[in-house]
């Protein structure tokens, strides 16, 4: 209820994004037999994304051209999304919901 009086669609959870584009290079890639079913991905996301830090960006022109630090800042999230993507894999392997 207070989300939609305040909300905007320019707040954006970066850590999102990340953790979707590692998803994708996984399935694309060879280095993991990824899950690929529609649940198992949403679990995937859903099982890295809580344990990842939230990075909250709303200004149109910072993810457009994003400043040095968040540069630096979005490369370590990157490194730490694939980690929690691993994990996140193996948990849902291990426990298909599928």
């Amino acid at each position: 209820m207070y989300k939609e009086m305040y909300y905007h669609d320019d707040l954006e959870n970066l850590a999102e994004e990340v953790v979707f584009e590692q998803i994708h290079q996984l399935i694309e890639g060879d280095e993991v037999e990824v899950p690929d079913s529609e649940v198992s991905i949403q679990d995937i996301a859903a099982i890295a994304l809580n344990r990842m830090p939230a990075k909250y960006c709303c200004n149109f022109l910072e993810k457009r051209e994003p400043g040095e630090q968040l540069q630096d800042e979005m490369k370590d999230l990157q490194k730490y999304a694939k980690r929690q993507v691993l994990k996140a894999i193996k948990k849902v392997q291990e426990i298909p919901h599928d």
